[in-house]
């Protein structure tokens, strides 16, 4: 698997999601909310079935929030691949409306959805959500290498803190990371999910090493907060 296919599944697996009609993973009925629950809690909770103190990290709870967003909301991702990318994204997403650009080495773009034009609603999603690194997740997500990391308030959320560090997994999980991106390749940052697995922020910093010994350095980095 080379570094450009390896940065490509995000977007291809979620726009996949988009043409089949997916519910981005997280489609059972709403639960019922704590009255005692900050408000920033509801504008970025997804509906699940039960919530959990160990819930993981899900990246397609944190699609279907941008796609069915229960309230305002401002969403903001970056990407940077050295050398080839640094772009910037920042949107503002309502139940109706999702207004916001995209920066890159080509300018900036506007990005418009509307909810009552499914195309540009769908199209809008997906720029949005298309970016999100579910390939450098599914690595480590059910792995030795994410350990929860206690409770943090992160963008006025009470939030699960998750701490990603490839270098302290098993020897099972390390084989996997090695094959994926190299022998000294690794994978470490953070994420803060709510009690469903939804992010409202993840810092994450990637590196590969393929058999020609290129080096490919990734960051991602997400912050979801309540206007």
């Amino acid at each position: 698997m080379n570094a450009y296919y390896f940065r490509m599944l995000p977007l291809l697996g979620l726009a996949a999601s988009l043409l089949l009609g997916s519910a981005f993973g997280c489609n059972s009925d709403s639960t019922a909310k704590n009255s005692t629950e900050h408000p920033a809690q509801a504008a970025v909770k997804a509906p699940v079935a039960s919530a959990s103190d160990n819930p993981g990290i899900s990246l397609q709870c944190a699609a279907e929030h941008v796609q069915k967003a229960p309230a305002p909301f401002h969403w903001s991702f970056k990407k940077a691949v050295t050398p080839d990318t640094n772009a910037d994204w920042e949107a503002d997403v309502t139940p109706d409306a999702i207004a916001g650009t995209l920066i890159d080495s080509s300018g900036t773009r506007a990005i418009h959805g509307s909810r009552s034009d499914l195309t540009s609603w769908n199209t809008a999603v997906l720029i949005l959500s298309g970016p999100l690194p579910a390939s450098t997740f599914s690595l480590v997500e059910n792995s030795s290498a994410a350990t929860r990391a206690g409770k943090e308030v992160a963008n006025g959320v009470n939030a699960i803190k998750y701490s990603i560090d490839t270098s302290q997994d098993t020897p099972a999980d390390a084989s996997l990371i090695r094959t994926v991106l190299g022998p000294k390749g690794f994978i470490k940052g953070a994420a803060w999910v709510t009690r469903d697995g939804c992010p409202v922020k993840f810092a994450i910093d990637v590196e590969q090493h393929n058999q020609y010994g290129r080096v490919d350095k990734e960051y991602y980095e997400l912050n979801v907060t309540q206007h």
